[in-house]
């Protein structure tokens, strides 16, 4: 227990109060591999939203529908029913560009580190001498937007990751490198 001298009690000039400590302050919360990533293009935003747009419109379709039976059969539960297409559309959209956000990679001296996810986040760590294969791909929506995908295989399959969304430069360099570093790192085992 610490005591502050009471000025008024001593007569003499009044020093300072010590300071009280400050209150723990938490840092911020970091994602899980969050440090140092290099983030996917902005442009897969678009691109998901885009491929959306079928299943959004069917799900769409399937709300029309609920609503419709419920108006023609009397059946007022149908329009609760017609919510749930609504909703699960709606996320699709409002969320895309968050998930693509959480998307990052980090190509380092050893080995590639992936992660993704919001709620259930996940970082793959791959050392490049045990990949076996690396393979870039393009869609057609990833075309019109000039993003390709780079997925690399292990012989471990639950080692296996993909990166989306990345420009077809930055998918061809990460390619070229992780073969050139898996060939290395094979012939000094």
């Amino acid at each position: 227990m610490s005591t502050i001298p009471d000025p008024l009690a001593d007569g003499d000039a009044a020093a300072p109060a010590p300071a009280a400590p400050a209150p723990d302050t938490p840092a911020p919360a970091v994602r899980l591999g969050a440090e140092g990533l290099k983030p996917v293009s902005p442009r897969l935003i678009p691109a998901r939203r885009l491929a959306a747009a079928i299943p959004c419109a069917i799900l769409l379709a399937a709300a029309v529908g609920c609503v419709v039976v419920g108006v023609l059969a009397d059946l007022w539960w149908m329009h609760l029913v017609a919510l749930l297409p609504l909703v699960i559309a709606a996320q699709w959209i409002l969320l895309t560009g968050r998930r693509v956000r959480a998307i990052g990679y980090l190509d380092r001296e050893d080995d590639l580190v992936v992660a993704k996810g919001l709620m259930l986040r996940s970082v793959t760590v791959t050392p490049y001498g045990r990949v076996q294969s690396v393979e870039v791909s393009e869609g057609p929506i990833q075309r019109r937007f000039g993003l390709a995908s780079l997925s690399l295989s292990t012989a471990a399959t639950a080692a296996d990751a993909d990166i989306p969304g990345l420009p077809r430069e930055e998918a061809e360099r990460l390619r070229a490198l992780l073969a050139a570093r898996g060939i290395d790192r094979m012939q000094s085992l």
